[in-house]
């Protein structure tokens, strides 16, 4: 009985020991790992322990290094200190009424910190990131776009700078690019047309760079028939060639034939196939938009204007390829544009088709109005020259959550997000009286020139009534475990230099929101 009660004490004793060993590795384990499976996510899902380590990485007090390094960088131009705020987000796809304003009870800005921006990045406090849901779109599927070739005539200077917004669209879509090169005929000329393709193929688009071959003006019917053609070639009769430099490119696989301006910009290549293919490719088809400013059609008439795009079936451009020369000699018009509507006018019976959701924007001033108006766009137009967006960095966020892009949602009693574009914050009770479906009259002259386009419109608001940030910087690629940064600002005022440049005053702050999208499926 002894004995085998002094064997129950040291087996007890040991359990004792054992189960006081367990509880400290796991305490040690917990101190050293992070929490335990059961600790939730700031996003609402639940984390396993081999997730604990990006949780860790994710949370907000590992705000300095590339987070604040971003803001810091000199093209964005902030005051010295900002007055900062930012939400993490993370999107729930799914179908969604994406023409709706969604209303979302809570305010966006919940929380405002004063990072100083010269400060060293260990010293600066960790501004909190509250979770936010979104309910967006799908992602847009991975697809290749083999049945696009698109066509710009312009210089190489433009062609070159252009690079970043065309790698937007065309990167690893399979579209072809044919561009001409319009002074790489020049005599002086010493541009490298493979280097300059080089380059776009390093941004992995199917592009081609070739010289004129048309190397002088085609004499018009309302030109004096004793004239010397003038060399080079106008960029308006290379556009209208562009056609035949395109068909020579084409394979059994191309449908659409794309004649673009070199600041055409698609925010997405997948909405723009959709919409194609609901026309017949392989009948002669003519499909454009009109200019918005009825101004414009009024002096150059209806056709397809370009800078929306211009997009020909295959069998439309053969028809037209042997009358080319032809049809400028006869045209009394200067643009491509009209000399392709009165080409195929005399040599076809083909008509124009508009699709909905090209913008050719004859639009100038500030465009808050459209971009804030929650409309669908399949193109953009004008953007660096009569008015001024940043389109590429405003429509990375199709990456993110597809049909996304210029989105809207109200948050609170008075803040509107304009998906890649704006937040605004209006007036106390303002938004409730404003009707978000009209447009607001931003740009210049927003009357009858442009109502059967954007009509109906609302006035313009001042800006003791709303205050706007706009966006200016993103950052990621919004793979998964990833994520997408969207910076906007709203910036204080500024005094006018000696040389006419902006000056920062004394304790002036800009105003700083971050958007931090939780990154979807690689």
């Amino acid at each position: 009985m002894m004995l085998a009660h002094q064997c129950s004490g040291r087996a007890s004793f040991v359990f004792l020991v054992a189960l006081l060993l367990i509880l400290f590795l796991l305490t040690a384990n917990r101190l050293h790992n992070g929490p335990s499976p059961a600790f939730p996510r700031l996003r609402g899902q639940w984390i396993s322990v081999d997730d604990q380590q990006s949780l860790i990485a994710e949370k907000p007090d590992n705000f300095c290094g590339r987070d604040f390094n971003l803001l810091r960088q000199g093209d964005l131009a902030l005051t010295k200190s900002i007055v900062y705020s930012r939400r993490c987000i993370r999107p729930v796809h799914g179908n969604v009424d994406r023409a709706a304003v969604t209303n979302i009870s809570t305010p966006l800005i919940t929380s405002k910190t004063t990072l100083s921006l010269t400060a060293e990045c260990a010293t600066v406090e960790a501004p909190p990131c509250e979770p936010l849901t979104l309910h967006v779109p799908p992602n847009y599927p991975q697809e290749q776009y083999p049945h696009l070739i698109f066509g710009v005539a312009s210089s190489h200077d433009r062609l070159s700078e252009s690079l970043p917004v065309f790698a937007h669209w065309l990167s690893g879509t399979g579209a072809q690019l044919v561009a001409v090169v319009s002074d790489a005929d020049q005599v002086d000329s010493k541009f490298d047309l493979q280097s300059l393709e080089a380059e776009y193929r390093q941004h992995n688009i199917a592009a081609t760079f070739i010289a004129p071959t048309q190397t002088v003006a085609i004499p018009r019917k309302d030109t004096t028939t004793d004239a010397t053609p003038s060399s080079p070639a106008p960029v308006e009769q290379l556009h209208f060639l562009l056609i035949r430099d395109m068909l020579d490119r084409a394979t059994p696989e191309t449908h659409w034939l794309g004649v673009l301006d070199d600041d055409t910009f698609f925010p997405a290549l997948h909405p723009l196939s959709a919409a194609l293919r609901e026309h017949d490719h392989t009948a002669p088809t003519w499909l454009g938009a009109l200019a918005d400013n009825f101004v414009s059609l009024r002096i150059w008439g209806y056709m397809a204007y370009g800078g929306a795009g211009t997009f020909l079936s295959v069998p439309l451009a053969r028809q037209l390829a042997p009358h080319l020369e032809s049809c400028i000699r006869e045209t009394t018009v200067v643009s491509g544009d009209g000399m392709l509507r009165d080409c195929i006018y005399a040599y076809t019976t083909t008509k124009l088709t508009v699709v909905e959701g090209l913008y050719q924007h004859d639009i100038r001033g500030d465009a808050a109005g459209f971009f804030e108006s929650g409309r669908r766009a399949l193109s953009i137009h004008h953007w660096k020259s009569w008015y001024r967006a940043p389109v590429a960095q405003m429509a990375a966020v199709t990456r993110v959550c597809g049909d996304c892009f210029l989105q809207r949602w109200r948050f609170g009693s008075g803040t509107l997000l304009a998906n890649g574009y704006s937040i605004t914050t209006y007036r106390d009770g303002l938004l409730d009286s404003i009707d978000l479906g009209r447009v607001e009259g931003t740009w210049q002259e927003p009357d009858g020139k442009f109502d059967f386009v954007y009509g109906p419109f609302r006035p313009r608001l001042s800006e003791q009534e709303k205050k706007s940030y706009r966006l200016v910087a993103v950052d990621g690629e919004a793979q998964k475990g990833e994520t997408f940064r969207q910076v906007y600002v709203h910036r204080a005022p500024r005094k006018e230099g000696s040389k006419g440049e902006d000056v920062e005053t004394e304790g002036m702050m800009d105003e700083v929101v971050e958007l931090i999208w939780e990154g979807g499926a690689a």
